[in-house]
């Protein structure tokens, strides 16, 4: 009967997937920041946002910026490792090294809202509208509505 037991265990075990996430899963909606801010071809003020990936794999990370009024202007996605920080901003922030430079579709300048989607919930995200041509971080830190908590985190 043991012996039954543990034959059964063995296949039990070799049907056994481990979860694996990816770039190719499906997108879920982990943020929306309120405020962002972009002007193009200009020095003032814009959005940056930085995330990190928890998840242990590699993951697809997405910004879809809309107008004040609603209207998609912005769509851009790049890959994040594991443990990787990424930093996205509408121009270039000379405190941070930018991996993404969002753009805006038919707008010079918006005012609205950035919503990230991931192929993981396992993303940590901050955004702030900083001064552009500053030595240090000046700016001001945006409130996110968090959307799909990571597993096992209370936010």
């Amino acid at each position: 009967m043991k012996t039954l037991h543990l034959a059964m265990a063995a296949v039990a075990i070799a049907f056994v997937q481990p979860a694996q996430a990816g770039v190719n899963d499906p997108e879920v909606l982990i943020y929306r920041f309120n405020g962002v801010r972009a002007l193009l071809g200009s020095p003032t003020p814009g959005t940056v946002f930085h995330c990190t990936n928890f998840s242990g794999a590699t993951e697809m990370i997405r910004f879809v910026t809309r107008t004040q009024s609603g209207a998609i202007s912005g769509n851009q996605a790049l890959p994040i490792s594991h443990l990787q920080t990424v930093t996205a901003s509408f121009s270039n922030i000379s405190t941070y090294s930018i991996d993404l430079i969002l753009t805006i579709f038919n707008d010079l300048a918006i005012q609205g809202t950035t919503a990230i989607a991931a192929t993981s919930a396992s993303m940590f995200c901050t955004a702030m509208v900083m001064e552009t041509n500053q030595l240090v971080p000046v700016g001001i830190a945006l409130h996110a509505i968090r959307f799909n908590p990571a597993p096992g985190s209370q936010e």
